[in-house]
């Protein structure tokens, strides 16, 4: 299928992959009750001194990834984790380094944060961190971690498109979405571009992001050329895209940061942890169900 680019999000390195053997990284991913990720300052005396970046650091011999995540986690901040859900791996390449990156999320942990090699610590937004500079290898998945957890999947309206625009943002405000997206690409080009801008200035005053899908004249259920606007401010140095595609197999999702499933009533489990972040297109009774068959967010239909 082909893919739909997310603007407020970060592509992969230029080098999607490394010509040698690359060294093995696990992070773990901590949030605070407000969704906030602990993120840790590199001393000076390290490489990369003084940049932020996920707790994690080199999984060791016959140690597995989930292990080191862990134990890392454990090592700089005394925090233990509790469950462990994979979020993403990608590579990336620093001039002289290859990295094969692994992130897990603590579904739950205990203890108090402390910078126990001497680091800081801070809470931070992932879509907005007021820290800076964030490592090269971890602007991606703050960018991906900043996503809405709750999308709200709207058609072009059949009456008023001000009055239509008014509720569309409204009602995505008091069903918690972050983002609104509208797929209106059997419109004319120009009736799309004015539908977006409408709904994009109201749905900004609710502080939620509009998702675009702009792909007149493609078949089937391909999302393609999506583009975003976003309320908040940029990351530190994001000024790049994400790949994404729905499909229904996620193993053929090649080269995509975050992929679109089709979820529906009989379905029991979702991939995630080894390709893209994975967001279940569904309809609102079935969210709470694609949550925990392991969706990422959830993309739900206006029906």
């Amino acid at each position: 299928m082909r893919g739909l680019a997310l603007e407020y999000a970060t592509r992969r390195n230029a080098v999607a992959i490394c010509d040698r053997s690359p060294m093995q990284v696990a992070a773990c991913v901590v949030r605070d009750g407000a969704g906030r990720v602990l993120l840790s300052r590199r001393r000076p005396d390290q490489m990369s001194g003084g940049y932020w970046e996920i707790p994690g650091g080199k999984v060791e011999p016959d140690e597995d990834t989930a292990e080191a995540a862990a134990r890392e986690l454990l090592e700089e901040t005394g925090l233990r984790a509790g469950e462990l859900r994979p979020v993403l791996r990608y590579r990336y390449r620093f001039p002289a380094r290859c990295l094969d990156l692994h992130f897990y999320e603590a579904t739950a942990w205990s203890g108090a944060p402390l910078g126990r090699e001497g680091q800081r610590l801070e809470w931070v937004s992932p879509d907005a961190p007021l820290v800076g500079p964030i490592l090269g290898s971890n602007i991606r998945i703050l960018r991906l971690l900043g996503l809405p957890r709750r999308v709200s999947c709207v058609k072009p309206p059949a009456g008023d498109p001000m009055i239509w625009a008014r509720e569309v943002a409204e009602r995505a405000r008091a069903e918690g979405a972050g983002a609104v997206l509208l797929r209106a690409r059997g419109l004319a080009p120009t009736q799309q571009i004015s539908l977006a801008r409408r709904l994009g200035a109201e749905v900004a005053r609710q502080r939620i992001s509009l998702w675009f899908d702009a792909a007149p004249g493609l078949a089937g259920r391909t999302l393609a050329s999506l583009s975003v606007s976003r309320p908040r401010e940029q990351i530190h140095g994001a000024d790049d895209t994400v790949r994404a595609v729905l499909t229904d197999n996620p193993a053929a999702a090649v080269d995509a940061d975050l992929c679109i499933v089709p979820f529906g009533p009989r379905d029991t489990t979702l991939p995630q942890g080894s390709g893209p972040i994975v967001y279940a297109l569904t309809e609102s009774g079935l969210a709470e169900q694609a949550l925990r068959a392991g969706a990422f967010g959830v993309c739900v239909r206006d029906v």
